[in-house]
Order: C-alpha cells, then structure tokens, then sequence
C-alpha cells in the first residue's frame, strides 16, 4: 500500500467519523470518495487551517483537529 492510499483511508475514516458526529458540519462519505487524492487531501488540510484558526469550539472539533494534523503531518 502506498502513503497516498494509506493517507486517503485515514483521511476518509475520520471525515466519515466527523460527519455520523456532525452531518450538517461535514461532508457525507460519497461526497469524499468521489474526490481525487489531490481533492480530499487539499479539502483536509483546507478543514483543519479553518478548525486551527477559528475558535476551539467542542471534542468532535478538537479531535478531527488532531487526527487531521497527525496523518497530514505523516504523509508528503
């Protein structure tokens, strides 16, 4: 398995996680497995620059702030 492909199910497993918590805050598991690498991995870093630079708002914000830096971080 290649970094993008283990970034991209990390990626999904904690946006799909976002949104069962949050389904009006986060976009539904089609709507990401239709985008591109590229796509879903520019959508994440776009989520967590906002969830870094609005106010700390509750634990489902918090803890998608954390695990998006972490395999964001992880991955070139």
């Amino acid at each position: 398995m290649t970094d993008i492909d283990q970034s991209r199910f990390a990626l999904m497993t904690v946006l799909t996680r976002a949104h069962e918590e949050r389904p009006d805050d986060y976009p539904d598991p089609e709507t990401l497995i239709v985008m591109s690498d590229h796509g879903l991995r520019s959508y994440a870093a776009g989520l967590l620059h906002s969830l870094e630079t609005g106010p700390r708002s509750d634990a489902v914000a918090t803890r998608l702030q954390q695990e998006l830096r972490r395999i964001l971080d992880e991955t070139p």
